[in-house]
């Protein structure tokens, strides 16, 4: 063998082992990374893959929209970035890398991964395993301030960003833009809308 074609040889072996490696690694990105139709502010893409599955378990679609259609995971993206601290933040990664590991542990699989059967029975363990919440008045907590759990600060951001939607205010929720008298107990009869405030 001449020096000619070692050094072609050596190419072609060096060009394969490149090659190969380079494809493994293109095709491992491509399964670790989420597509979304969005841009994260805060979360990563995986990340925020996760949030939109869990906060569409939370409100699924029925008569009504569920939490993807109105925007509720990129709520929850935005209010992470520019409402907590970053300790606030870095627990709630943690609590979410928590949730993930959990799921793995009980399914085998990522919560993304899991059936919506698996994630509905999963989120509904969560949320009985869950500390409760001091009581409140009108948003405000009467107990000592004390970190909010993982999914309970989810929950609350959920819902925060499903009932203050535009959609849900106007076609959900009734609203009354010049009230009336107080009532401070008012019964609902059938097909009537809850009052939003």
């Amino acid at each position: 063998m001449n020096r000619r074609e070692i050094l072609k040889s050596s190419a072609l072996f060096l060009g394969y082992a490149v090659s190969t490696t380079a494809l493994s690694q293109t095709f491992l990105a491509c399964t670790q990374d989420a597509k979304l139709d969005w841009k994260p502010v805060f979360l990563t893409n995986n990340q925020a893959a996760s949030i939109a599955e869990i906060t569409e378990t939370i409100l699924p679609k029925t008569k009504t929209p569920g939490a993807k259609e109105l925007g509720v995971p990129q709520f929850v993206d935005k209010m992470l970035k520019d409402l907590l601290s970053q300790e606030e933040q870095k627990d709630f990664v943690a609590g979410l890398e928590k949730l993930e590991e959990e799921c793995e542990k009980a399914h085998g699989k990522s919560f993304v991964e899991c059936t919506p059967q698996q994630r509905e029975a999963f989120l509904t363990q969560l949320d009985k395993e869950a500390d409760a919440l001091p009581p409140s008045v009108w948003g405000i907590r009467l107990a000592p301030p004390s970190p909010t759990p993982f999914f309970r600060r989810l929950k609350e951001l959920t819902l925060l960003g499903y009932f203050t939607s535009q959609k849900i205010g106007k076609e959900v929720l009734g609203y009354d833009p010049i009230p009336g008298t107080y009532i401070a107990c008012m019964p609902l009869t059938p097909g009537m809308n809850a009052w939003n405030e």
